[in-house]
């Protein structure tokens, strides 16, 4: 039974305590103070890219890290194992164990595989512009729209399940065009801390995936909270998806 993100519980608690849409903020500080401190996580998610003259389709894992992350190409079939290391706005690709520097990619031009851990980034440290209570699916969602300092131009916007705080869909958007949409099928955090920490040993084989982390303020509040199963995570994508 792997973890689930336990601090959902508080969050609940948290939502049914505001009223009018009071307090959204302190929930938003909550969510990206809890992103912040994945040390490691991985993601898996579909991706549509609207261009101007077409519209391509992508399936990407992600193995993220805040420092560096690398994104393996699932689909389609043509581009399938293709990887890209994403790190400090560079891009590195390889195959059949051939590497090569692709250069910089500009904010007004950001490459799908760079997609996955860029919303990370807004979901962490973004600064929040948009907020609200919608559904995906039969989910209720928090859908939360970030910009970053460092990209003028595009905002980022992730619906996150209430109950998980799992993300299910995503949007990135320029100049109030969408670019990128995300339908995510996998978030596992394999490791949490903060920068100035030692990182996590590796965990062992088999071992399940560590859930957000708590601060010591929420402990009380999340006693007694119940793991979810991987049934039930599969579950919320699925809902999200009809």
């Amino acid at each position: 039974m792997r973890k689930a993100l336990l601090f959902a519980p508080m969050l609940m608690l948290l939502l049914t305590a505001c009223g009018g849409g009071e307090k959204k903020e302190d929930l938003t500080a909550q969510l990206q103070e809890q992103y912040a401190a994945v040390a490691s996580a991985t993601m898996e998610a579909d991706i549509t890219c609207h261009y101007d003259d077409e519209v391509r389709q992508y399936t990407l894992l992600c193995a993220y890290t805040p420092e560096a992350s690398t994104v393996t190409v699932l689909s389609p079939a043509n581009l399938a194992g293709i990887s890209a290391t994403v790190e400090n706005g560079t891009l590195s690709l390889s195959y059949d164990g051939i590497s090569m520097d692709a250069g910089n990619y500009s904010a007004a031009a950001i490459s799908p595989v760079a997609a996955l851990p860029k919303l990370m980034e807004a979901a962490a440290k973004g600064y929040p512009t948009e907020q609200g209570e919608e559904a995906v699916g039969e989910r209720t969602c928090l859908r939360l729209a970030c910009d970053l300092e460092s990209d003028e131009g595009i905002l980022y916007t992730t619906w996150f399940d209430q109950e998980t705080l799992l993300p299910l869909r995503s949007e990135i958007s320029t100049d109030g065009a969408t670019v990128f949409e995300v339908a995510w099928s996998k978030f596992e955090v394999t490791g949490t801390g903060t920068p100035d920490e030692t990182p996590p040993e590796p965990a062992e084989e088999g071992q399940a995936g560590e859930a957000l982390p708590q601060s010591s303020a929420q402990n009380a509040t999340l006693t007694g909270a119940r793991d979810w199963t991987d049934a039930e995570e599969a579950a919320a994508y699925a809902e999200a998806e009809e």
